[in-house]
């Protein structure tokens, strides 16, 4: 949408009797059977490593806040 911003248009509207190809699509009733919903996608595993903590938050938090996470031993405090 804001792609189109940028462009000066004008949408126009047509009744179905002015353009009866495009009412005539509009109005088929389809006879196949509707797709089913799937609960699992493709990309559902690509998500997930999006989503992980990428590996240099610990060093930008102890850029920020000058001191190690709880947890790190002391060869991740020397990695830092």
């Amino acid at each position: 949408m804001l792609l189109l911003q940028e462009f000066d248009l004008e949408i126009r509207d047509k009744k179905g009797a002015e353009n009866s190809v495009a009412d005539h699509l509009s109005r088929i009733e389809r006879e196949s059977e509707p797709m089913p919903i799937r609960d699992e996608f493709p990309d559902e595993q690509l998500l997930h490593i999006k989503m992980t903590t990428p590996w240099f938050v610990d060093i930008c938090n102890y850029m920020a806040a000058s001191h190690f996470p709880p947890e790190a031993s002391r060869t991740h405090k020397d990695k830092i």
